[in-house]
């Protein structure tokens, strides 16, 4: 729940393009992507290009905390 939070508080993305990355990458997958900036990752779920993968692993990567929070609830 929390990843995905997370993932529609950046901007371009809404709630049906953050449940597309949560269900190719798990929780834990996407805090890894994130934390080593792996933007091929990110984009492989169905929507989700270079740019915008980009500014998610950008944006999650700011944040306090982060996406980190989100893999071990």
């Amino acid at each position: 729940r929390e990843a995905f939070r997370h993932l529609t508080s950046v901007q371009g993305v809404g709630g049906r393009l953050a449940l597309a990355i949560l269900s190719i990458l798990g929780p834990d997958d996407l805090a890894r992507a994130v934390s080593t900036g792996d933007k091929a990752m990110i984009a492989r779920a169905n929507g989700v290009g270079p740019k915008l993968a980009q500014r998610i692993a950008m944006e999650l990567q700011g944040m306090a905390g982060g996406v980190n929070d989100a893999a071990v609830a």
